[in-house]
């Protein structure tokens, strides 16, 4: 049984311990216990569970509304039971369709438009003036929760950069840079360039790139981020990387034999999870962005929360569900037809 705690310091450093917070409000508002139970269970005083009660709304962990009909109730079971099936922090559900109607490459545009604008008001409500938020980019699901957000308050400490550099020397709608320069803008925040090419073919190179003190800083701030947020592709293979002489198509080519399904800033995962890149020697480019797969450790330490935005196309299932085993990622914000599929798949 965890040691009791003793004073008021103890119980404040819970209060500010966001695991501690969505703790309490899953035993009280999901579970039904009372505030006496929950105090007798997490070995604390009950006034603790009031203030983390308290706390767990200021932050937007919980949000009290009123439900326009049966389905919510639905939706909220289905979230908790994905949650706790793939150890999850969060999963958060928009009403989807069926995907029957629809092509397996298709995406149903209007489930798209529900993830990017639920994922607007999540993180609007996650976020503190004392985060480091780094982005990657996306024409459709990471251009869409900016262009949907509606900050309810400025956050001028807060810092934002990207998780990838320039992949093109033009750079496009939803390219990561911008991407995070509209996020700072929205909230009155500080912004970072990572003004640096995403992909090297020399290794020593990259390291040499690193160090160049606009680089560094912006690379440093990235891996000290407390909230990654990003999409995935399902395709890996960039004809921009072959065009460039970063790669050849051969050595594109070699990840095939790997069977990949999902890529998350050019880091390559099968369905097992294993990221790829670590697995070819020597790999066939490397990367000067944030290293994902490293996202596990920060994750497990409790250091970083990673949101991932996606759903509404049955091509999306093997990369979510690879990127879940992989563990780089706490948060899912999707549809209840993709979460339906995860959930009966990992049973």
């Amino acid at each position: 049984m965890p040691e009791i705690l003793q004073g008021a310091s103890a119980e404040a450093r819970l209060l500010t311990d966001e695991r501690f917070l969505r703790r309490i409000a899953y035993l009280y508002y999901e579970d039904g216990n009372s505030q006496e139970v929950i105090a007798e269970l997490e070995n604390c005083s009950r006034q603790a569970v009031g203030k983390a009660l308290q706390k767990a709304r200021e932050r937007g962990i919980v949000r009290i509304s009123v439900l326009p009909d049966v389905r919510s109730g639905y939706l909220r079971n289905l979230s908790r039971d994905l949650r706790v099936e793939l150890g999850l922090d969060d999963v958060v559900l928009v009403a989807g369709r069926n995907l029957n109607e629809i092509s397996a490459e298709d995406t149903l545009e209007d489930v798209v438009t529900d993830i990017s604008t639920t994922a607007s008001e999540y993180i609007d409500q996650l976020l503190t003036d004392e985060d480091i938020v780094a982005v990657s980019g996306g024409k459709r699901f990471m251009r869409g929760f900016v262009r949907h957000l509606k900050p309810t308050r400025l956050l001028s400490r807060l810092q934002v950069v990207a998780t990838i550099g320039f992949v093109q020397p033009r750079t496009g709608y939803g390219d990561a840079n911008l991407v995070a320069f509209d996020l700072a803008e929205a909230y009155g925040a500080e912004h970072v360039w990572f003004p640096c090419p995403a992909f090297f073919s020399d290794q020593q190179m990259l390291k040499s790139v690193l160090e160049i003190p606009t680089i560094k800083l912006a690379h440093d701030l990235m891996n000290h981020a407390s909230v990654v947020i990003t999409s995935l592709f399902t395709n890996y293979k960039d004809p921009s990387l072959v065009n460039s002489g970063i790669t050849s198509q051969a050595q594109l080519d070699v990840f095939d034999s790997y069977r990949p399904v999902v890529d998350i800033n050019h880091w390559i995962f099968d369905s097992e999870g294993r990221c790829i890149n670590h697995l070819i020697e020597p790999p066939p480019f490397y990367l000067s962005g944030l290293d994902f797969p490293g996202l596990k450790d920060r994750i497990q330490r409790g250091n970083t929360k990673v949101i991932l935005i996606v759903g509404g196309s049955a091509r999306y299932l093997p990369a979510i569900r690879a990127a879940i085993k992989a563990r780089i990622i706490s948060i899912l914000i999707t549809d209840h037809v993709t979460a339906q599929m995860l959930l009966i798949e990992s049973r």
